[in-house]
């Protein structure tokens, strides 16, 4: 496996559709990796781009995303931070209410990703955070599931993680289900 910093075209310039990729990232470059892969998809490839986050709330994103140059255009958001009674829909976005839902966050994304013909990336923004509010078995099950939606749907899934604060064995298991390992940085 490559590594080094991340120069996004050289790692997804050949990613074909339904291609499932796991990112490895130092938390010191995770802001501007995730920030690089974004605008490669968006603003290079004018793709659309599903955002999923379990990091950051909504509006958070979307100003470091205008600060960042990424076509908000080009991006929805499904917001798994901003806490809410119940799954609530904006123009732009969903919001699911916690990362501890991967139940909801599993068919919300479906639902959304089924809805939107034009979108070509889903793009988890760190599958390290989930393993805070959830076990790691259930995580696998949730990756295995959502990678599985994603190549049947011929949609590419980027799934961020944190290398310095995932325990390896967790990252092996999860590249199981990968077609790519980037490990950015090491």
């Amino acid at each position: 496996m490559e590594s080094n910093h991340l120069n996004a075209s050289e790692y997804f310039g050949n990613v074909t559709e339904g291609e499932i990729i796991l990112v490895t990232v130092p938390e010191n470059q995770y802001a501007e990796s995730n920030a690089q892969i974004l605008k490669y998809h968006t603003n290079n490839k004018k793709y659309r781009v599903v955002y999923l986050t379990v990091n950051k709330p909504f509006s958070t994103l979307v100003d470091l995303f205008k600060k960042d140059g990424i076509d908000l255009s080009k991006v929805f958001i499904i917001d798994a931070v901003t806490p809410v009674p119940a799954i609530t829909r904006t123009g732009a976005g969903v919001f699911v209410g916690s990362p501890k839902e991967l139940t909801n966050i599993s068919i919300t994304t479906t639902s959304v990703l089924s809805n939107m013909d034009d979108t070509k990336v889903l793009f988890l923004d760190s599958v390290t955070t989930l393993l805070i509010y959830n076990s790691v078995e259930n995580v696998t099950e949730f990756i295995h599931f959502i990678s599985n939606k994603m190549r049947a749907l011929k949609i590419t899934f980027a799934i961020m993680c944190i290398s310095d604060l995932t325990e390896e064995k967790t990252v092996k298991q999860l590249s199981q289900f990968c077609d790519k390992l980037i490990q950015l940085g090491e």
